[in-house]
């Protein structure tokens, strides 16, 4: 079989670490014959698989090259983020049909791979949703909340259960990869003194504004619609931290999970710049602001006690590394992901912490002081569905081709 990823990924952090462990699981599997698009070598690891530049337009307007390699693949793999849903635009339920049609009619087959759906609450989304889904052979859903709603919304595609492909195997290895300055650096900015060092990010929250057009070509109005949410979320935030450096002595790291200058629109920098400027002459609330290789993100990830974040990635890569992590959730995947998983306890509303951020004290506070306890559960967890999501990915690709490679 001939595998092709031709899912865009531009900057996000979070995806291209999910993408990272579905390429380490197929290659642990002896599956060679993929073709991966990416905008620059350190979106893929190194060395794995043969990479392709993203065409024009998202890959919609793709040169000669493109069309052939689509046309010598079996499969297309699509992963890893733009999950089916309507809360902020339409526009991307287009683009899926639009994309997946075309493979259709290349003869592909098309997978999704430990995929999202939802929310889908506009007739519209639904009816969107069914058409991209005509046109799907395999399903894999990443929570039981979009396991549902594909079983609901299109009864006869293919659809399994699974976990993130954050769960998968593989990223212990990435961090035997940092270079001595790297290393340097992490122990600058993170000593081992002792001092519990807490991660923290947010995002513009510009979901439930639902609209034709995607964020980035309706950029004032959706600031417009979310600059009152996002000035109480800062405050909220500002009004945490503060606690967590009085009464826990506690080192802050603001991160985003962009890496910087690439999506300057999506990127989480300019609000976490806003929490630092009201700790402008602390130094143990550190704003990143460098460009990091994927495997030195994974290693600051892996050295902090607890991560606190609404990206859903932020969370989940903590917890891949064994770090305890508080998602601060904006839809119902943050925490059907994590009831998933077995820790239902970390997952938080978003609007309540908004509203009183000091009801997160004792839970944050209890996830510090047992901190081994924490991290214990955490590894635990995470290993049974990284054993899960692999099972199920050898049952795909695996030599026997068993079950589904006839899809």
């Amino acid at each position: 079989m001939k595998y092709i990823l031709p899912r865009v990924i531009l900057g996000n952090r979070g995806d291209i670490a999910s993408r990272w462990g579905i390429l380490r699981a197929l290659d642990q599997l002896g599956v060679r014959d993929v073709t991966v698009y990416s905008r620059s070598t350190e979106d893929v690891p190194p060395s794995l698989y043969q990479t392709s530049p993203y065409q024009p337009v998202r890959n919609l307007l793709p040169g000669k090259g493109h069309w052939n390699r689509l046309r010598a693949a079996d499969i297309a793999l699509w992963s890893v983020g733009l999950d089916m849903q309507d809360d902020s635009s339409l526009a991307k339920l287009m683009y899926l049909w639009v994309n997946f049609r075309l493979y259709h009619q290349l003869g592909l087959k098309t997978w999704c791979l430990f995929q999202g759906a939802g929310p889908l609450s506009t007739k519209m989304g639904r009816f969107l949703a069914g058409a991209v889904l005509r046109n799907v052979d395999l399903f894999v859903a990443r929570d039981p909340g979009t396991h549902a709603l594909i079983n609901r919304i299109s009864p006869g595609t293919q659809s399994l259960l699974a976990h993130d492909a954050i769960f998968l195997p593989g990223f212990e290895d990435d961090l035997s990869q940092l270079t001595p300055d790297e290393l340097g650096y992490l122990d600058r900015i993170l000593p081992n003194d002792g001092i519990p060092v807490v991660g923290w990010n947010i995002r513009q929250w510009f979901h439930f504004v639902s609209s034709i057009l995607p964020y980035q070509f309706s950029q004032g109005a959706y600031r417009d619609r979310s600059k009152e949410k996002m000035n109480g979320l800062i405050r909220s935030s500002v009004s945490f931290i503060r606690w967590l450096r009085m009464r826990e002595k506690a080192r802050v790291v603001l991160i985003s999970a962009y890496q910087p200058g690439v999506v300057p629109w999506e990127d989480d920098l300019p609000w976490l710049a806003e929490i630092k400027a009201n700790f402008e002459n602390d130094e143990n609330v550190l704003l990143i602001k460098e460009p990091m290789s994927m495997p030195l993100y994974y290693a600051l990830m892996s050295r902090l006690d607890l991560v606190v974040g609404m990206r859903l990635h932020s969370s989940l890569i903590a917890l891949r590394f064994g770090v305890p992590s508080l998602n601060l959730s904006y839809t119902l995947k943050g925490g059907d992901i994590l009831r998933h998983i077995g820790l239902p306890e970390y997952t938080a509303d978003l609007q309540a912490f908004i509203d009183h951020p000091e009801g997160l004290f004792d839970l944050a506070a209890s996830m510090l002081h047992n901190s081994r306890v924490e991290q214990n559960k955490v590894k635990d967890r995470v290993g049974l569905a990284i054993d899960s999501n692999m099972e199920l990915l050898r049952s795909l690709v695996g030599e026997d081709k068993a079950g589904f490679g006839n899809l």
